[in-house]
């Protein structure tokens, strides 16, 4: 092995890493031991891409748009769920909450897309552009397509048999990928390709976020979730109208501060999106608050008046317990609003997620 080509392989390994602590950061609840993500991506990888180099011995491949979906797109999805299947007899006490097929099979497709940019850099004289820009598009396009069959597995493996879900999930990755390669194969669809590669990328990190509404490795929202920080903040109590100090405390990301005359937890404005974010996972965080910041007057969020939002200071006030009850109470509100949409929510009941309600896994 050349220098060029040492160079060449360590560039895109080190690419792959970088993705694989990006991907391992929406693990949110109970990150996956890096260096057992860092096997699966590797074994998983090799294993993916021999697979899918033996079935294509037995399938001449055109570049047009119906061999990117019927063949290209059904071998290479088809080689990534026979490789975690593999890979899940050396990871089952891992394989423990109802992300990690999802996480597992993005490593898998991680490892499958590195190699492939060595195979491809390997042949070209431009092998760094070469590997730079497809990081930025085909590497992220084999993660977006995949994930349908991870969330699938792992409910056949821990919750419910679910071969019709399988199924139905490398039906999907297929047509994701096969669309991916389709517009790109086909002149006139070139234009749609940004299009198709942002949807396709947006839908993967959606599934994520639904799948992450039914953990059970997350933390209810009690009086006991935050740490004092040892500081004060300047925040003002809209429940009493008395704390101009409260305490400032801490849980996972957010920051937040409790009264010291009603014990009232109070969260300010951009923290309001990070308690969100953790607690109402399948919600736009962003957007939704957005929209409380654009109240114009304060208001109780719920029907029993314990959560208020202060529109004049931007604050969300509530009692920590009463808090969690309403986040809890909100968050399987939100999986079911999900679920009970007319198209995407009989998709993904099929995938599997029917055999979720009411479980947290």
């Amino acid at each position: 092995m050349t220098s060029d080509q040492t160079m060449i392989i360590g560039f895109a390994a080190l690419i792959g890493v970088l993705y694989l602590m990006k991907i391992r950061s929406y693990d949110m609840y109970e990150k996956e031991p890096l260096l057992t993500l860092l096997a699966v991506a590797i074994f998983g990888g090799i294993t993916a891409i021999a697979i899918s180099l033996f079935l294509y011995d037995f399938v001449e491949v055109r570049h047009n748009f119906l061999d990117a979906v019927f063949k290209i797109g059904l071998i290479e999805e088809a080689s990534k769920l026979l490789a975690l299947m593999f890979v899940y007899l050396f990871i089952r006490k891992d394989f423990n909450e109802i992300v990690d097929g999802i996480i597992y099979i993005t490593a898998i497709s991680l490892g499958f897309a590195v190699i492939e940019n060595v195979f491809y850099a390997l042949k070209d004289d431009q092998a760094i552009l070469t590997i730079v820009m497809r990081s930025l598009t085909a590497v992220i396009g084999h993660i977006a397509f995949s994930g349908y069959m991870g969330a699938a597995f792992i409910i056949h493996v821990k919750i419910h048999r679910n071969y019709s879900g399988l199924l139905l999930a490398l039906a999907l990755s297929a047509l994701a990928h096969g669309l991916y390669d389709g517009v790109l194969f086909h002149e006139r669809l070139n234009f749609l390709f940004i299009f198709v590669f942002i949807v396709l990328v947006m839908g993967q990190l959606w599934m994520l976020k639904i799948l992450l509404g039914f953990s059970a490795f997350r933390e209810e929202l009690t009086d006991a979730s935050f740490t004092e920080t040892g500081e004060t903040v300047s925040l003002h109590c809209p429940h009493c109208a008395l704390s101009e100090k409260p305490k400032a405390v801490q849980f996972w990301n957010i920051r937040a501060a409790i009264c010291d005359f009603c014990g009232h937890l109070l969260v300010h404005n951009q923290n309001i999106r990070h308690l969100t974010t953790y607690f109402r996972p399948a919600l736009n965080a962003r957007s939704f608050t957005k929209q409380l910041t654009r109240k114009n007057r304060s208001e109780f969020l719920d029907s029993n008046q314990k959560i208020l939002f202060d529109a004049k200071s931007m604050t969300l006030c509530a009692k920590p317990a009463e808090l969690g009850t309403w986040l809890a109470g909100t968050n399987i509100a939100d999986r079911e609003r999900i679920l009970g949409l007319p198209l995407v929510g009989f998709i993904l009941k099929h995938l599997g997620m029917r055999y979720l309600m009411p479980l947290r896994v």
